[in-house]
This record gives C-alpha cells, structure tokens and sequence, in this order.
C-alpha cells in the first residue's frame, strides 16, 4: 500500500493527477495535495509518504527549494518533478538533487503511471558496469596518489603544491573546498542484504566511487578511494556559491551529506557514515579539512544511530563545552545538547512560530548546528520532534482563539502560522480529531454550561 503527496498551485492539476492515481492499478491507498512547499513540509512532518510528486514554479517556494528542504529533514523520500518548463538547467537541477524523473506539462497519462510505478517499485541494483582498461586505472591510480598527497601531507611547499596542481591538470579549481569522509559498511549489501564475499567488495567500492562521482557533479566532486574500505571525496565551491544569500553553507553541506548517504542506499543497499568537514580556502588546507572530516565520521562511535555528521557541529559543541562549568560532571558528548542550547532552540521557535515562511535551516542558523544535528538533540533532549512542537504550539494558540475570541478561521489560521485557512482545518482535525467549528462548539457549550451551573 502506498502513499503519495501531490504538490502543485494549481489545485485542479493536483485533483486531477490524485484521482488518477487513486484509480491506478498500484494499490495506491492514499493521495495528499498541497499547494505549496510549505504545506507540503507540514504533510512530511506528520506523516509517512512513499513518493513526492511536486511542481517546479510555486510562489514563496519552488519544487527545487521544496526538494532540498525534503532532502535536509527526510533525504529517503522520493520525488518526481513535474513542470510545464522544458528548461534543460530545471531538470539538470532536479536530477542532480535527487529526483527519480523530470516530466513536462502537460503529462501524459501512460508516461505519468510509467515513472510513478518506477519510483515506487524499483530495486536498483550495485553498478556492475565493466572495469576500466588497464591504461585508464593506471592514470587513476596516478591521479589518486597525487590527490592523496595533497590531503595528508602538511608539509607541502608551495611548490610541492604547484606541481601537483599542475600534474592533475586542473582538476582542482576551487577557491573553497570541502572534505567528505565516507565509511561504508561492506559487510552486507544489496537487495539480497547478503553478506559482500571479499572478492566481491573491490566491485562495491567500484560501484560506491562511481555513485560518489554522479552524486557530487553539482559540486564540481573529485573522489579518490581511500584506506581500506574507505572513500575520500572532496567538493569544489565558488565565492557565489559559498556565499549564496539562498542557502547557508553548512546546510548545503549538510544537504550533500543526506544525498549521499540516500544514493548509497538506493543503488547498493548498504549503510555508511559520513563526515562532512567545514569549508577551507585554498589547497593547502585540504589535510586539515580532512582531520574535520574524519572526526566528524568518528562521531559515530558515540552516536551510532546517525549516519551523517557535520565537523561544524562538532566544533561548535567544544565551543559550548568550553563554556561549562568544570564540576558539571558531564563527559564532552553528554554535554553535547546542554539546556542552554535547547531553551535558545525553543525560545527561537517561540518567537518564530507563527511565521508560515519557518524553516529548519532558519533554526539551525540560529543555533550554528545542521539540520540533521539540530533535530537530533532536540528530539534526544525534548522527547519529541522538533516539528511536533512547533506544530503543538500553533494548536495551542488556535484552541485558545476558537475558544476565547470570534476571529473566524482564516483569522485563526493567519494567525498561528497557516497561508491557508483549508490546510490549517486538516492539521486541526489531524491533531486534536476536531474541525476548528467542532471545536469551537464544544469549547462554547463548555462554557456556557459551566457558567449555568
């Protein structure tokens, strides 16, 4: 049984695409629509879908936007986008960040269930394309101890660097660079989930350097195999790219993170950790971007449920660490989400609540943790999802105006933080298994009755 979320402005495009699909042969028991990103986002926090089908041009939020959002909070969903631009940068873009398939308006029918059914039921399998020529893993080979000289060796002269660079043929163009350290666990993969003989491992990590290769090309991505089982990656940003007023760099970072740790899992079926380091300028620091990277992969030691671990994170904790009282008792990695962190956390939400615009990345900004972090030590600490609280205290303050005030619903509905006075009714009756006018009754017949008595 499947669940699917359509995302599209225009409302008749969505009822269309869900009755569609709802008389589909594929056991599709249930079809959500919005219309918006924003809506949509709500949708995905509250429940589990199978398959994201969104628009590319939204107002407030576009399919793309919507699609990295998706990727920073729930990076296992899916995503189809469907668009009445036939833009080449549009769908290059899509693809890039994930997306199963790109399909231009007007769909056809036949077309739309073909990739629907493809997303929903395909198990890809390992890439067993056929090894390079012996000449050409050479020049690899070549080209990787060259890379691997320039990652670990501190000792470099700007010589030493100045040949290097000039023997990988510009290859290295950054200004800014990020180094990613990627552990795969071998041991079982594929869709058999079999345990990976040890001759068979060479072509998984064959496989894996390849996927590294396709995930990372949207960041200009050199990937070279590392010890072991092990990958180092590294990506390539431009000062517009760091700089980018659209996206912070540790939630790009972190979005890079989350692809691919799901394109591992998609294509190979295997489980990593990966550390992300921060950005440096210039080679000469890619041997301590890697430190960061390699530490940050090592955090997984302590918090072995996660899978991607930004250095960032890890810095700014030593940061707070530092600032702690010595007799606190509390080991670096207990002290990690201490209650200044969260009432900062909830006093931001508090405050920011009601904007209908609020992001995760907005929160994380504020705190200088990544998404993925942010929500892990909220939910360790508060027992709950952080988006269960925002959503909690939107409810709140709605049960309070339908009972107190005669603000009517869209009143209501602006006012806690929904642009739409439909969506805001079902989370209302998601939540608390009232309609706002249900409640409202209730609350009012409540009162009257206690006042008679």
């Amino acid at each position: 049984m499947y669940k699917i979320l359509v995302v599209d402005d225009e409302p008749r495009v969505s009822a269309g695409i869900r009755n569609f699909l709802l008389s589909s042969d594929m056991n599709i028991t249930a079809v959500e629509t919005a219309v918006n990103g924003f809506e949509a986002i709500d949708y995905l926090r509250m429940d589990q879908f199978d398959l994201v089908l969104t628009d590319i041009q939204m107002g407030r939020m576009s399919g793309i936007e919507l699609m990295e959002n998706i990727y920073m909070e729930q990076w296992n969903v899916p995503v189809i986008v469907i668009s009445a631009h036939e833009k080449f940068d549009f769908a290059k873009k899509s693809l890039r960040l994930g997306a199963r398939d790109y399909l231009v308006k007007p769909v056809e029918r036949t077309e739309l269930l073909r990739v629907v059914r493809n997303a929903l039921t395909r198990k890809e399998l390992p890439d067993t394309s056929p090894q390079p020529e012996p000449t050409s893993i050479r020049r690899q080979e070549r080209r990787d101890e060259w890379l691997m000289e320039l990652v670990t060796e501190r000792n470099l002269t700007p010589q030493d660097m100045e040949q290097i660079t000039g023997e990988l043929g510009g290859l290295l163009q950054g200004p800014f660079y990020g180094v990613i350290s990627i552990r795969i666990d071998y041991s079982r993969a594929g869709f058999s989930s079999q345990q990976v003989t040890l001759q068979d491992r060479k072509l998984l990590k064959y496989a894996a350097l390849n996927i590294m290769n396709e995930t990372l090309a949207e960041w200009n991505g050199v990937t070279l195999g590392g010890f072991g089982h092990s990958i180092i990656s590294l990506i390539q940003l431009s000062a517009e790219d760091r700089d980018d007023p659209r996206v912070s760099v540790h939630s790009q970072i972190q979005m890079i993170g989350q692809m691919i740790a799901m394109n591992l899992k998609r294509h190979l079926n295997t489980e990593a950790v990966i550390g992300l380091s921060t950005l440096g300028e210039g080679i000469a620091t890619l041997p301590g971007l890697l430190e960061e990277a390699d530490t940050a992969a090592g955090w997984n030691s302590v918090h072995p449920g996660h899978q991607v671990f930004y250095y960032g994170d890890f810095a700014r904790q030593e940061h707070l660490n530092r600032g702690q009282q010595p007799d606190t008792g509390l080991t670096a990695q207990e002290s990690e989400a201490a209650p200044s962190v969260i009432t900062r956390i909830t006093s931001y939400i508090q405050s920011n609540y009601r904007n209908p615009a609020l992001k995760i990345q907005d929160i994380s900004e504020e705190v200088h943790f990544s998404a993925a972090h942010l929500g892990y030590i909220f939910k360790r600490e508060m027992r709950m999802n952080l988006w269960d609280y925002v959503t909690a205290l939107r409810m709140e303050e709605a049960k309070q105006l339908m009972a107190t005030t005669d603000k009517k619903r869209y009143e209501v509905a602006y006012a806690v933080g929904y642009e739409s006075p439909e969506h805001f009714s079902r989370m209302f009756k998601r939540v608390l298994g009232l309609t706002p006018a249900e409640f409202r009754k209730k609350a009012r017949g409540g009162e009257r009755a206690e006042a008679e008595a």
